[in-house]
């Protein structure tokens, strides 16, 4: 497909991630606005009231006491129950994190040989659940003080890094304040390695984002139970291999299966598909 068909089939997916951005992206976030105009909250409203880490790292580090009335640790529940009953959704079509780095991606005319790709979805697994075992660890270190270090969770953070480059672009200068090594470091891994050089620009989310292991840990359950999830047929397909190049998160194997431990139900092979071998719904 070209890149004006590929919009056009994909519209809604592409307005969704633009209404993300308004939705959870100060100085607009609309979510955090309304969220502290119902809790009488004077906070700022920026990315930061849904964190995507913190209670996850409360959770592991024997911190529970903090997820009482955290409004972020509501949050990544609702995420989580969604992506039971619906997939990921979350993560495919409103996550802004997300949506940046794939647009950069989308967006930079790199060639195919120039970008980053692992072939077997049974190594990006691995991969993306070994990292949050290590996410896991340092949690666990840090929370029961088994050896003196710091959280690396706001240091190193692609949320604070969009809502202070956000910051910016609207005119507030004290978003200049907040640069450091490790924000530079996250930077460069997200939008530059994770965003420009890896193929469908998902590299931070399949590798460093706990919210999101934990939607397909959630979404794999469902999908055994019977709920909401992109199937494919076999008698339909015609191996012309256009869902494995336009899936943002290769989650589509060699025999064509997808792989609900990747899968962020963005619908984009759906769409990709000229045979209609994938089809998003429910499934005994």
């Amino acid at each position: 497909m070209t890149v004006i068909e590929t919009i056009q089939k994909n519209r809604w997916r592409y307005l969704s991630l633009v209404m993300g951005f308004f939705l959870f992206v100060g100085p607009y976030a609309i979510i955090a606005r309304m969220i502290n105009t119902a809790t009488g909250s004077m906070a700022s409203p920026t990315l930061h009231t849904l964190c995507y880490r913190m209670p996850i790292d409360w959770l592991f580090g024997g911190r529970w006491y903090a997820l009482l009335g955290s409004v972020a640790a509501v949050f990544i529940l609702a995420v989580v129950i969604l992506a039971f009953f619906m997939g990921p959704v979350f993560c495919g079509w409103l996550c802004p994190v997300g949506s940046v780095s794939e647009g950069v991606s989308r967006a930079t005319p790199l060639p195919d040989r120039f970008r980053l790709r692992i072939r077997d979805p049974q190594i990006t697994k691995g991969l993306r659940y070994g990292f949050f075992v290590g996410f896991i660890a340092v949690s666990m270190i840090v929370g029961y003080k088994i050896a003196s270090m710091s959280s690396v969770c706001c240091r190193y953070c692609t949320s604070s890094i969009l809502q202070n480059m956000a910051n910016g672009l609207t005119g507030q200068m004290s978003a200049i304040t907040y640069w450091h090594t490790g924000s530079l470091i996250t930077l460069f891994s997200w939008l530059v390695i994770g965003g420009i050089f890896m193929s469908g620009g998902r590299g931070w989310c399949l590798f460093f984002c706990p919210l999101g292991v934990l939607s397909n840990l959630s979404h794999t359950v469902g999908k055994k139970l019977g709920m909401y999830r992109i199937s494919y047929n076999a008698d339909k397909c015609q191996d012309c291999t256009k869902c494995q190049v336009s899936c943002p998160t290769w989650a589509i194997d060699t025999d064509k299966s997808v792989d609900s431990h990747l899968c962020i139900t963005c619908k984009e092979c759906t769409n990709a598909c000229p045979h209609e071998a994938y089809e998003y719904g429910r499934r005994r």
